[in-house]
C-alpha cells in the first residue's frame, strides 16, 4: 500500500522567503509601490496575494465607475461568486464584485468599475483581506471615516 506523500513544508517557507525577497527588491527599483510591498512581504500575508499581488488606485477620485444599473464584469473576473452582470443595486453582488475587483483586478478596471460612492457606502462591509485593506485605509483615509 503506498502512503501519503508527506508536505515539505521547509520547501514552501523557502518559496515564500524566494517570493518576499523578489518582491522587496522590487520595490527598491520602484517596480512595485512600497506600501503593497510593504503588506506584502510581512508576516502572514496569505499566498493569494504574495504570489498573485494587487494593484491601487493612485486617486480616490478616479474611481468612476456606475453608481447604478449593470456592471459588464471583465470576463478574467467571472466566476461562481462573481457573475458576468452585476447589479450595483444589489448590495451583496455588488460587495462580491468590488471584493474581486480590490483584490484581483488591475487599478484601470478599479477606475472603470468601482464608483467612489458605492465603495464608500460598501467599505465597512470589510470588502477585502486585510493586507488589502491596509494599503488602501492608509491611502485613502477617507474610507475609515464615520
Amino acid at each position: 500500500m503506498a502512503s501519503t506523500p508527506r508536505p515539505d513544508f521547509a520547501r514552501v517557507a523557502r518559496l515564500r522567503g524566494a517570493e518576499q525577497g523578489v518582491i522587496g527588491e522590487a520595490a527598491r527599483q520602484g517596480l512595485i509601490p512600497e506600501d503593497i510591498a510593504h503588506v506584502l512581504t510581512a508576516p502572514g500575508v496569505g499566498d493569494l496575494l504574495l504570489f498573485q499581488g494587487f494593484e491601487v488606485v493612485v486617486d480616490l477620485d478616479a474611481l468612476a465607475g456606475p453608481g447604478s444599473g449593470v456592471v459588464d464584469v471583465p470576463r478574467h473576473l467571472v466566476d461562481g461568486d462573481v457573475s458576468a452582470l452585476v447589479d450595483v443595486a444589489d448590495a451583496p453582488q455588488c460587495a462580491a464584485l468590488y471584493h474581486r475587483l480590490l483584490v484581483r483586478g488591475t487599478a484601470t478596471e478599479q477606475a472603470a468599475l468601482i464608483n467612489r460612492d458605492v465603495l464608500l457606502r460598501l467599505w465597512p462591509q470589510r470588502l477585502a483581506p486585510q493586507a488589502v485593506v491596509q494599503v488602501w485605509e492608509r491611502r485613502f483615509p477617507e474610507l475609515t471615516a464615520p
